[in-house]
């Protein structure tokens, strides 16, 4: 297996990556529904509101996958630094492939009817 630290599940790293991938995913879902409540008024609205130009779309579309993106990027650098230090890194990478995977999720599915792509 390697050089790195022995797999145990009581390690505090263990539960500080699950804490943060489940913290990091609810703060990118949140952001989703409340960019889906503000846009859902665009489609038949007569006189844009605020959130309904095509700038405002696209920043609120995209605003979930960048919070799952960084926080993806975060647990992989964090994954690095346990490594490095012979602590237990693999909860680490497993939270950065589970926010990367959500991020993907997310901007395929919700991109195109929130940035107002394809009708």
């Amino acid at each position: 297996m390697g050089t790195g630290a022995p797999l145990r599940r009581d390690d505090p790293e263990v539960a500080s990556a699950i804490r943060f991938g489940l913290v990091t995913a609810v703060l990118g879902v949140l952001f989703l529904i409340v960019a889906a409540v503000l846009t859902r008024s665009c489609a038949g609205a007569l006189v844009d509101s605020v959130s309904c130009g095509s700038p405002q779309r696209l920043v609120l579309a995209l605003g979930a996958p960048v919070i799952l993106f960084g926080g993806g990027v975060r647990a992989f650098v964090r994954t690095y630094q346990t490594w490095r230090n012979r602590q237990t890194w693999w909860a680490w990478q497993g939270a950065g492939w589970f926010l990367m995977l959500l991020m993907m999720t997310v901007l395929t599915m919700s991109l195109p009817a929130l940035a107002g792509f394809g009708g």
